[in-house]
């Protein structure tokens, strides 16, 4: 209950997050103060979160499939989990297929090995623009 027992609506975390950014007098704060490229990845961070709450959610198919190429170490780590390079030879479900380079965190104890295979929507890249290598 909030206050004079207004009730509060359940609300997501992420709806937050879109509203204080983009919204009202937070987002006009934030406008002024944040520049164009900083919101726009906070943006695009809000977007990846909703998509990647609809796949464990069971409501966005696979799209493709990869098997593991080749794993190399960045020698960056980010929280302790190591940032690596990885080769995928990707096949989508159309039965196009192409190799495709990525620089990715990983878990420590989930790092692929070569020959893993995986659904496309497992393995993220940490940043879609700089982090995607060339195909």
């Amino acid at each position: 209950m909030g206050w004079f027992g207004k009730k509060k609506q359940a609300q997501d975390n992420l709806q937050k997050a879109d509203q204080l950014l983009n919204k009202g007098l937070s987002g006009m704060m934030m406008k002024g103060l944040i520049p164009k490229q900083h919101r726009e990845a906070m943006n695009q961070s809000i977007e990846e979160a909703r998509q990647a709450q609809m796949a464990a959610g069971g409501s966005v198919p696979i799209t493709a499939t990869a098997i593991v190429l080749s794993v190399r170490d960045t020698g960056k780590l980010i929280n302790f989990d190591p940032v690596v390079i990885l080769e995928l030879e990707v096949t989508e479900t159309s039965g196009s297929r192409y190799t495709k380079t990525l620089e990715t965190l990983v878990s420590k104890l989930q790092v692929p090995r070569a020959g893993t295979t995986s659904d496309s929507d497992s393995i993220r890249p940490i940043r879609r623009n700089s982090s995607m290598l060339a195909p």
